[in-house]
C-alpha cells in the first residue's frame, strides 16, 4: 500500500523564510513606533510665560451708578453690569484669562471705583482685548497691560 500523500520534507521553500522575516520586521517597527509619545505638532510649542494684569474701573458718571449704604456703589442703567463679580476678560490669539470685579467703593471725587486681578495672561502676544461687564472690548499691546495699574473709564 502507497501513501496518499508524498512524505513532507524538512525543508521550507524560501519565500516562507523571507515572509516570516518581513512580518517579524514589520510587528518590531510597530511596536517601537508605538511606545513614542503622540503629540501634536502645537504642544511641542515652548510653553509661554504669563503675567498677571491688575486695575481699576470708574464709573464717573453720577447717573452711571448708585451708592449704597456701606461705602459701596454699584452700576446702573447702560452700565448695571458693572458690579462686585462681574467679569473681567482677556482674549489673545491662543485663548483667554479671566478675573473679577471686587472693592467696589463710591470715592470722595464722585467716582465709583472697582478693583480688579486677572492672573495667567499669556506673555508675547500681539494683541489682548480687555472686556469689562460684557462691554465693548478694548485692544491693547502688552506693554500697556504690564505697565502700572491699569485704569478703564467706562461710562
Amino acid at each position: 500500500m502507497q501513501p496518499l500523500r508524498p512524505a513532507p520534507t524538512a525543508q521550507r521553500p524560501v519565500w516562507m523564510w523571507a515572509g516570516a522575516a518581513a512580518g517579524l520586521a514589520l510587528a518590531v517597527i510597530m511596536f517601537l513606533n508605538s511606545s513614542k509619545p503622540h503629540t501634536p505638532a502645537a504642544a511641542n510649542r515652548p510653553p509661554t510665560g504669563t503675567f498677571v494684569v491688575s486695575g481699576a474701573v470708574l464709573l464717573g458718571d453720577g447717573a452711571s451708578f448708585i451708592r449704597d449704604d456701606h461705602g459701596g456703589c454699584g452700576g446702573t442703567g447702560d452700565h448695571a453690569g458693572v458690579k462686585n463679580g462681574a467679569a473681567v476678560l482677556i482674549t489673545t490669539r491662543d485663548g483667554f484669562a479671566g478675573g473679577k470685579l471686587t472693592a467696589a467703593r463710591a470715592l470722595t471725587d464722585g467716582t465709583c471705583q472697582f478693583r480688579f486681578s486677572v492672573p495667567a495672561v499669556p506673555t508675547g502676544q500681539d494683541t489682548y482685548l480687555l472686556m469689562v461687564a460684557d462691554r465693548d472690548p478694548r485692544q491693547y499691546i502688552e506693554h500697556e497691560l504690564k505697565s502700572a495699574l491699569l485704569a478703564l473709564r467706562v461710562d
